[in-house]
């Protein structure tokens, strides 16, 4: 039986000049009262016994589709209007769901997913203050541009990088199914030696190889660029050919040495963040180190950093008096 838009009959009656119900008649029909006139022959008490059990039946599968398909409750939002005050999630490509905290007093940190709410006296999360000044925000250091959107706060960089903050983390979670289709086309189209390289630009490395020499065709690593089962590669070249590293290239990618050969004039924000190098070698033709470019979220008391008097590596890290999150810094002649 068809009923069109699926709408429930209120009332049904089968009268008695109906002699037979057929198999499966009503089967899927939303009913609400039946009523089965005297004179119904075949096996009329059984039938109206089955009919009842069927409305039961149904009025209990369409209430758990009603359940099924209803949207979950989301969590209460703290946001506050044309505020960055509250909690807010982002989804990083390298380091997975980030929530990031605004108080009202000026002061701001953002840390993983796994590490929100676990402080303790072993365990602490890095404060740094913050100012909105119409629609830019002074985060520490780095004055950033800001907007306000439907789905959060926009965080627009310099170097043409973006941070999205999602008001709901739900909203921050989507932005992973689109990732995994991002690395599943990657990972489809890598040459031989596991390469993703566009315009210059090395995109995806996907190796396991303990020792790699980055291609001299490359003149830009982008972001979290290596993909790899090694809980820690031992030595990584990067030659002279490469002019940028871009923003996040090896963040939380375990690195034994690291030789940054001359010619090589960029290393964007968090470049080597929780990289933990042991050593790490910056060559003089380097104009620009970006925020936190060797940040190591604990100590990293067995690395060395090594920088040519006189370079602009040189005086940017002498800000740090001779050590990086642990690292030594040592100025060579």
């Amino acid at each position: 039986m068809a009923v069109e838009g699926r709408k429930q009959a209120e009332l049904a009656v089968i009268v008695a000049e109906l002699k037979k119900i057929e198999r499966s008649a009503f089967n899927e029909t939303p009913l609400g009262e039946v009523i089965i006139e005297e004179g119904v022959d075949r096996e009329k008490n059984q039938m109206k016994k089955r009919v009842l059990i069927l409305i039961s039946i149904l009025t209990l599968f369409i209430s758990a589709c009603g359940n099924a398909n209803g949207e979950k409750e989301r969590e209460p939002s703290t946001r506050v209007p044309n505020s960055v005050v509250g909690k807010w999630y982002q989804y990083s490509e390298a380091e997975g769901i980030k929530i990031w905290d605004f108080n009202d007093e000026g002061i701001y940190y953002s840390t993983t997913e796994d590490d929100y709410g676990k402080e303790d006296e072993t365990f602490r999360i890095r404060r740094r203050e913050y100012l909105v000044d119409g629609d830019t925000i002074k985060l520490e250091r780095r004055i950033v541009n800001l907007e306000y959107t439907s789905y959060g706060l926009r965080l627009i960089y310099d170097s043409d990088y973006e941070i999205k903050l999602y008001e709901y983390r739900e909203d921050a979670i989507k932005q992973i199914s689109e990732e995994d289709k991002r690395e599943e086309y990657y990972d489809s189209i890598k040459d031989e030696n596991g390469l993703v390289i566009e315009d210059g630009v090395l995109i995806r490395y996907y190796t396991e190889d303990k020792e790699i020499i980055i291609p001299d065709n490359v003149t830009t690593i982008g972001s979290a660029v290596i993909v790899t089962e090694l809980e820690n590669i031992d030595k990584l070249i990067i030659p002279g050919t490469v002019k940028k590293i871009e923003r996040s290239a090896f963040n939380e990618t375990p690195l034994g040495e690291v030789i940054i050969e001359e010619g090589v004039e960029e290393i964007g924000d968090y470049a080597f963040t929780d990289s933990y190098c042991t050593e790490i070698y910056i060559p003089e033709s380097v104009k620009y180190i970006g925020e936190f470019a060797f940040r190591c979220s604990e100590l990293n008391t067995d690395g060395k950093i090594y920088v040519k008097k006189g370079s602009y590596a040189e005086e940017f890290l002498s800000q740090y008096n001779g050590e990086y999150d642990g690292a030594q810094i040592i100025v060579q002649e």
